[in-house]
């Protein structure tokens, strides 16, 4: 789960505020008639809305969102997994994107809960040159937390929610291929938010489509990359067996930074911090599965605003600061047998939806964790790597330090751009058969007043 820093965004609010803009879903003027429809009557609610909506505004920028192609193509209800369905070249210069790279949306299909086809959008973005010299490796990236709402699309966003991430890879000669995920964009089913096991189907199948779209034009071998949810759709990847087939090429593993693999241990390592207003998304959770156990997350009052978060297509802001004048953020305060409840809800999520929870893991891994990471606890991937291991699957873990949650993707891009690179190019992995740590010691040891030595 990533969230940008509140702090930085509230400060530079003013420079910020942009004008309404009626062409994007999640451009709307909320009314004071409409806040009040879901118990959001006072003065403080209906401020909060429009500031942070306004905080959301610059991620998808002056992007159009291009609403005949997120519309579920016609042609998907004779498809199966994996088959394109539109294929769109955008035009670059509405986009911050790589110099000389050429972007294209895609909607495909891909798989959904218990099986049954669901159509997914993405963006591909194809480099100027590639490293090698007649085809192109493509890596599949899965970005972090960006909202659940339809209209949160990151294709739709003026630079495919690019946050030093996605965007650090087509220079060194890859290809991208960059799911949305099933719900965000078009919205043909709700999008399941935090699950590995789910969101790891659209991150492959968006390969398979991806091949069809440029036949001929991408290596055999494919990698992955991923931060926060996207990581741990990256961490379900490694464990989902159609890794092991051929469908898709062949896939040589993935990297996983900073990841949300394991519900309960997240929420137990950090409970639910108020500052970060992740209430209403552990919520969206359960309810976009119409899960049998719904655990007691928010207040009653706090729970009439949540359809506000598609009401209004509300993404990774607008919901942070929906609760923020109630008491405690709108987290619930359990009694003893909700709290129960809610441990049973998160252990049941975790057991059937997880990564790391027992699953035989297929190729070559790499995870990345900050120990300060501010947002995806230290201790909830130590417990996952553990567990992992524990199974007989084979896990590589680089622990930074002094690094907040976004800005690990960056800071480790060293590693992570080498590691793809020699699994690309089949450069033989030191301690393949084992799994191991390793901590990272910086140049210099970062410091928001200054730099000090190491």
């Amino acid at each position: 789960m990533t969230v940008y820093s509140l702090g930085l965004l509230l400060a530079s609010l003013a420079a910020l505020v942009q004008a309404q803009q009626p062409n994007r879903p999640n451009d709307l003027n909320i009314t004071q008639a409409q806040s009040n429809a879901y118990g959001c009557s006072s003065k403080a609610c209906l401020e909060n809305l429009q500031t942070f909506e306004a905080l959301d505004r610059p991620i998808f920028g002056d992007a159009p969102f291009n609403y005949d192609f997120y519309a579920t193509a016609d042609n998907f209800t004779k498809s199966k997994p994996g088959d394109l369905l539109k294929l769109q070249r955008q035009n670059s210069t509405l986009y911050d994107i790589t110099p000389g790279s050429s972007l294209w949306f895609i909607q495909y299909t891909s798989v959904g809960v218990g099986g049954q086809p669901v159509p997914s959008t993405g963006f591909i973005l194809l480099p100027y040159l590639s490293e090698a010299s007649n085809k192109t490796p493509l890596i599949s990236y899965a970005h972090g937390t960006i909202g659940t709402a339809a209209a949160c699309a990151a294709s739709s966003s003026y630079n495919g929610y690019d946050y030093d991430s996605w965007k650090l890879l087509p220079p060194h000669g890859f290809a991208v291929v960059a799911t949305d995920y099933a719900g965000l964009g078009n919205n043909y089913t709700t999008h399941k938010y935090g699950n590995p096991v789910i969101n790891s189907e659209d991150v492959y199948f968006a390969v398979v489509a991806a091949r069809k779209a440029f036949p001929n034009v991408f290596t055999t071998k494919w990698a992955s990359l991923g931060h926060s949810q996207g990581a741990g759709a990256i961490w379900g990847l490694e464990e989902n067996p159609r890794v092991a087939s051929n469908q898709s090429g062949e896939y040589v593993g993935g990297v996983a930074v900073a990841p949300s693999a394991r519900l309960n241990d997240l929420l137990t390592a950090a409970p639910l911090s108020e500052g970060y207003g992740f209430g209403p998304l552990i919520v969206n959770i359960f309810q976009s599965l119409n899960f049998s156990i719904q655990p007691p997350v928010l207040t009653p009052e706090a729970m009439k605003r949540y359809p506000l978060m598609n009401a209004l297509g509300l993404c990774d802001n607008s919901y942070a600061g929906l609760n923020f004048d109630l008491p405690n953020h709108g987290i619930l305060k359990p009694t003893p047998e909700q709290d129960k409840t809610i441990h049973e809800a998160y252990t049941k999520f975790q057991d059937q939806y997880g990564a790391a929870t027992g699953r035989k893991g297929y190729k070559d891994f790499l995870v990345i964790q900050s120990h300060d990471d501010e947002i995806v606890n230290y201790t909830a991937t130590i417990k996952a790597y553990d567990f992992a291991c524990k199974k007989g699957n084979i896990v590589h873990l680089s622990v930074y330090h002094n690094l907040t949650h976004d800005e690990s993707m960056a800071a480790s891009a060293p590693e992570w751009l080498k590691w793809l690179s020699d699994r690309i190019s089949g450069v033989p992995l030191a301690n393949a058969t084992k799994c191991t740590i390793q901590q990272k010691t910086p140049l210099y040891v970062p410091s928001r007043s200054g730099f000090g030595l190491a």
